[in-house]
């Protein structure tokens, strides 16, 4: 019994050859819809993994801005703390006073003598805030850390910057000096 199925179908007179070629155009159509089934699922899966290609580009790019960021503002900190390191004033070995100041709404402290007291009040030295310390450098030096951040200047000079004299103050022919002690 050599030959085909359909041949043998055929012969022993089950099926007739309408039959036949239905069953052979069926089978084609199966053929054909099973090659474009896939090929809309390649489709398919291949802009599902172009849009996760993309994402993943955006994330990445994302990622690199948020780090150039980071890096600049280090660069920044570091460019300010070796700016004020290197012109910093050297803070006396036997300070006698201590000098209050408010930086960030907290009260902080720093001893120093009488002539750096009277520099600080002329305004010709300025606090400059480092990480967790405090350094006195000269105001050209304030002024280009200011630059950089303004945050960083605590204080330029001992003058109130608020404080308007009033026309009719009964007080103001006595200023307050500079050497009192609370």
């Amino acid at each position: 019994m050599a030959g085909s199925l359909k041949d043998q179908l055929l012969k022993a007179g089950i099926a007739s050859r309408k039959q036949a070629k239905e069953a052979e155009l069926d089978k084609r159509r199966k053929r054909k819809k099973g090659q474009q089934g896939p090929a809309r699922e390649d489709l398919d899966r291949a802009a599902a993994i172009e849009a996760a290609r993309r994402e993943k580009l955006e994330k990445d790019r994302e990622l690199n801005e948020r780090r150039k960021q980071e890096q600049a503002e280090r660069a920044l900190r570091a460019e300010i703390r070796q700016l004020a390191e290197q012109h910093a004033v050297p803070l006396p070995r036997d300070p006698e006073l201590r000098y209050n100041f408010v930086w960030k709404n907290r009260v902080h402290s720093l001893w120093i003598d009488p002539s750096l007291r009277s520099q600080l009040a002329a305004g010709t030295l300025a606090l400059v805030a480092i990480d967790p310390a405090f350094v006195l450098v000269p105001v050209a030096i304030a002024e280009r850390v200011r630059e950089r951040d303004p945050e960083a200047v605590v204080q330029t000079s001992d003058e109130p910057q608020a404080a308007a004299p009033e026309e009719d103050d009964p007080y103001a022919d006595f200023p307050i000096p500079d050497d009192l002690h609370w």
